[in-house]
Formats: C-alpha cells, sequence, structure tokens
C-alpha cells in the first residue's frame, strides 16, 4: 500500500518515526509510540502501511533522499564540502540527529534478517556513500585533492562515521576530540601538494 501513500502522508509519517526511532530505539518502537509522534491516530498509520517495519521502511527512503541532498547541498571548495560532511557524520552524544544515527545502527544490525528494513538501509548508506564520492571526485578533479578513488575514500569515511556512532554516541564514550583529529587528519592526507 506503500507505494499509494500521499506524498504530504509520507513526509509526515516519516518525521513521526524519526522522532519515536531517536527516541526509543527498534527494539522498543511500536506503533503506538509511532502514532503518539504523529498527529493522527494509531489507525491512521495502518491506513497507509501495513507494519511498524514498513513505516520505517518508508523513512529510510525519505532519510535516503534528504540526507544525500544536505551532504549534496554543502556549499564551497571540495575539502569545505569533505569537512561539512564529515561535521554532520561524526556525531557527539546531544548533537541533533544522534539519536536517530543510533536507532540506523540498531536497524543496521536487523539488516541482515530483515528484508523489509535491508534495501532502504542500502539506499540510505548508499546516499551518504555516492554524495561523499562526488564531494572526494570533485576535489580529484579540481586537482584540491590526490588522486585517490573516490569510492574507496567514501567508503572509509562512512565505515568510520558508523562505526563512531556506536562507540561515542552510542555509549557516550569521550573521544569526540580523538576522532575530530582522527577524521580531519584523514581529510588533510588527501590534499594535494601545494
Amino acid at each position: 500500500m506503500s507505494e499509494s501513500v500521499p506524498p504530504e502522508a509520507k513526509a509526515e509519517i516519516a518525521a513521526a518515526v524519526e522522532r519515536a526511532l531517536a527516541e526509543h530505539g527498534y527494539e522498543r518502537l511500536t506503533t503506538a509510540k509511532i502514532a503518539a509522534e504523529y498527529d493522527k491516530s494509531e489507525a491512521g498509520l495502518y491506513y497507509y502501511y501495513d507494519s511498524k517495519d514498513e513505516m520505517i521502511a518508508a523513512f529510510l527512503d525519505h532519510a535516503a533522499a534528504e540526507f544525500g541532498a544536505e551532504l549534496a547541498e554543502i556549499a564551497g571548495d571540495p575539502e569545505t564540502r569533505l569537512r561539512g560532511a564529515c561535521e554532520g557524520l561524526f556525531l557527539a552524544p546531544g548533537d541533533d540527529g544522534a539519536g536517530v544515527h543510533v536507532a540506523i545502527m540498531e536497524l543496521l544490525s536487523h539488516a541482515p534478517y530483515n528484508e523489509t528494513l535491508r534495501d532502504p538501509l542500502r539506499e540510505l548508506e548508499g546516499a551518504a556513500l555516492d554524495a561523499l564520492a562526488d564531494i572526494v571526485r570533485d576535489g580529484v578533479e579540481q586537482g584540491a585533492f590526490r588522486d585517490v578513488d573516490p569510492e574507496a575514500t567514501a567508503a572509509f569515511l562512512l565505515a568510520a562515521a558508523d562505526g563512531s556512532t556506536g562507540f561515542h554516541v552510542a555509549l557516550e564514550m569521550d573521544v569526540g576530540d580523538d576522532l575530530r583529529a582522527g577524521w580531519s587528519a584523514y581529510v588533510d592526507s588527501l590534499l594535494a601538494e601545494p
């Protein structure tokens, strides 16, 4: 049924799922908790979607388009854009979106066993990979970065950011300065010789 959901309802439900996921995580998430974040009833959610996982998948689809666009819209030269993307990917506890990033890490752990979530999660991670690779590719083409493989560089940065969500944001380990120094040094290593 999700193919026939009006765009406004899709966006409202995606926002409700995002808020509920950030607060409760996947394991404790219920459709009642999503409905509490939604302006309409729980029955209204089921009018459009058959299950909690379908609602989450719709949120992930929405998030993939939004996140890829956010990364693609970072202004400036390639170095500035890449540093801005890293600022958005390497979050700290309490940052806007930190709760959602933790919930997405939780969802990733379910992806091998949950076909409903697997493809939307691939799209979300793929949107981030594509946007990062585009930034790096632009930097290589403009001579700002060394001749590095854009896809491999993007994959490394995304894997590092995803991993940092686990121990820095979810476990609140005090490594924020170290992480920032690490990704910043990595970006420095990409810069072309003057």
